[in-house]
């Protein structure tokens, strides 16, 4: 009895101490953000314009495919290997940068307070830029989106929190979307890109930010089209001549490779507004994402893309979604800070096709010693 009471004491404790460092610190921390975001903007708007007269000019290196995903890409392309058949290592929050100094103190902080409840280097993650990603062969990444609305004009930007944590490399999100096709226009013969969408519920409202909803959202299907134009991958495209997305799943109909390669996918992260997104057309043909689901939705007539985060659950459902179902699966291998051998490897054998990391290879390598890939490669053939 007396040590349950003497941990409800922590508990009490490091949450006091918490909400008390919050407002102490809070200041700091949006003033921090405000001008760390206005570098981050005036950065990506110069690296956009940097490799938009790169690729204009012929200025840059196509990347070798095969070596980078660790088999011979253009075999399966001509073997008919399909979208399914093929696991990626994956980026999870792919935009992020170091968060700002501020913001860094407040997690050692409460680490400190909270007994090590809390992981305070989380702050401290940092990604590379998408294009570097892409040229090192992650072939899988994830954008967390907020709304902005600005009279008749709603855009969205990228990153993980509104004023507490905006650190991005790719804020813009129109921008983002340029360079994704920018690479992919320059490099034709990737692998298809998978981009997995999580858009944020906003608790600290921020520069016209306002909560996602289905008319906001619908203006993102709009805004993927415009960009991406013909490399967008829809789900009307992939389910063919079937009339719905588990039909095609269950003919082992997947759109092959070849059919994919050079072209992007989109995915929509289970969220706020996923069910009124599927409600508008319950097909799926006339949406530009495909839902990602859970495993109570697997046998939805929409279902073809799911997430199961935790190591018991791909445990326990990978071969049935993966071999039976034919069902893409994205699972997380680690996070930041938080990694075990057991989890990493466990993800690997898997099957499972999205293995989201946040130690996934780097440009620089210096002083890494743990990292994610498929020893060798950034992909591998499952089927």
């Amino acid at each position: 009895m007396i040590g349950v009471l003497s941990g409800v004491a922590k508990w009490i404790s490091a949450l006091l101490s918490i909400v008390l460092f919050l407002f102490v610190g809070l200041p700091d921390i949006i003033t921090q953000n405000k001008s760390a975001n206005a570098e981050n903007i005036t950065q990506q708007i110069e690296r956009i314009d940097a490799l938009s007269k790169n690729y204009a000019s012929g200025n840059y290196e196509k990347v070798d495919e095969s070596a980078l995903a660790g088999f011979d890409v253009q075999k399966a392309y001509a073997d008919g290997v399909k979208f399914n058949e093929v696991a990626y290592i994956a980026t999870h929050n792919s935009y992020q940068l170091e968060s700002v100094s501020a913001y860094q103190k407040i997690y050692r902080d409460i680490e400190t307070v909270s007994f090590g409840l809390f992981n305070g280097d989380a702050p401290l993650y940092c990604s590379d830029t998408l294009t570097e990603q892409f040229n090192i062969g992650v072939r899988s990444i994830e954008l967390d989106i907020e709304t902005v609305v600005d009279g008749d004009s709603v855009s969205f930007v990228c990153s993980h929190s509104p004023l507490l944590d905006m650190t991005s490399s790719c804020y813009d999100f129109s921008l983002a979307l340029e360079e994704i096709k920018m690479w992919s226009d320059a490099n034709p013969d990737h692998l298809p890109i998978t981009i997995i969408i999580e858009p944020k519920e906003i608790f600290i409202p921020d520069d016209g930010m306002k909560f996602l909803n289905i008319e906001y959202l619908n203006k993102f299907d709009e805004l993927l089209r415009d960009v991406l134009g013909d490399k967008l991958i829809t789900p009307a495209e992939m389910m063919g001549e079937h009339v719905s997305l588990k039909e095609m799943r269950e003919a082992d109909d997947w759109m092959t490779l070849e059919d994919a390669a050079g072209r992007v996918a989109v995915l929509l992260h289970d969220t706020i507004v996923t069910d009124k997104y599927i409600e508008q057309d319950e097909t799926i043909k006339t949406q530009a994402m495909f839902p990602m689901l859970r495993y109570k939705d697997r046998d939805k007539s929409y279902a073809s893309f799911l997430i199961a985060n935790e190591p018991e659950e791909v445990a326990e459902y990978s071969h049935e979604l993966v071999y039976e179902k034919n069902i893409i699966v994205r699972t997380m291998v680690d996070t930041f800070g938080s990694y075990n051998e057991e989890d990493r490897r466990g993800s690997l054998e898997s099957g499972v096709q999205i293995l989201s990391t946040d130690y996934p290879p780097k440009t620089d390598m210096t002083g890494v010693d743990y990292y994610v890939d498929f020893e060798p490669g950034m992909a591998r053939v499952i089927k």
